[in-house]
């Protein structure tokens, strides 16, 4: 049975000579929503904006800080902070819509480097036609594990590795619908889930390391992680009886 460092080998095997455009690659489809391997914040921006909000709300710090602001600041602040929210919503709108077929592609992408077939930019744009049933699965797969994670955190962190190959069966069945995409990923991932939480975890140093490089070092660190994971899927997709 293969374990997290063979996968990472068979990443490094595959991505040698394609380091370029695997890094393009990734960085397009991050910016459009797209994406392999995610990683969770800690909160502290929730809890930094919780403070403000605190601060604000405190009669004696508002008239110190803003009691002498005209109101005609106060009119084009508003206008200003308006604008960025309606930037924002758009944006986060087409990470929606556009990242849940980039997110296809950029599977397709990974599959193909894996196999040591051609790979090109332009992949993560191939599964445009599958645009309804890709949106539908990735708001499925986040309903269902946000359900899960209201009965407790781990049930729905356990669900999320369980349906967490379901982008992969759709990429190569593109006749199944989200359903069945994640009926097989659960049924795949018996037995497996374990296997990628390590696999995951083995890239704590480099994820600490690109840290350290205030995030610069993932724009290599998220294609390895990426080829890792699609290696993973590969060898369990062949173990796999029923698929």
């Amino acid at each position: 049975m293969n374990r997290a460092r063979d996968f990472r080998e068979r990443a490094r095997m595959a991505l040698g000579g394609h380091w370029t455009s695997a890094v393009g690659t990734t960085l397009l489809a991050g910016i459009l929503g797209g994406e392999i391997c995610t990683s969770g914040g800690n909160g502290t921006g929730i809890t930094s904006l919780l403070q403000k909000k605190s601060e604000l709300t405190d009669e004696n710090y508002y008239s110190q800080t803003f009691g002498n602001i005209p109101a005609t600041v106060w009119i084009v602040l508003a206008g200003i902070i308006m604008g960025l929210v309606s930037i924002i919503l758009i944006w986060a709108l087409v990470q929606l819509f556009v990242g849940s077929f980039v997110s296809l592609g950029l599977i397709q992408y990974n599959l193909n480097l894996i196999d040591g077939k051609e790979v090109t930019v332009g992949q993560i744009f191939s599964k445009t036609s599958m645009f309804g049933k890709a949106l539908w699965l990735r708001i499925r797969t986040a309903l269902f594990v946000f359900l899960w994670t209201l009965l407790l955190i781990i049930p729905g962190i356990i669900m999320s590795y369980a349906y967490s190959m379901a982008g992969y069966i759709m990429t190569e069945n593109p006749e199944m619908s989200a359903k069945e995409a994640m009926e097989v990923s659960k049924k795949m991932m018996q037995g497996n889930k374990w296997r990628l939480f390590c696999l995951q975890f083995s890239f704590i140093g480099w994820m600490i390391l690109g840290s350290l490089t205030l995030g610069i070092g993932f724009l290599w660190i998220n294609p390895y992680m990426n080829a890792a994971v699609t290696s993973f899927y590969d060898d369990i997709s062949r173990e796999t009886i029923e698929y």
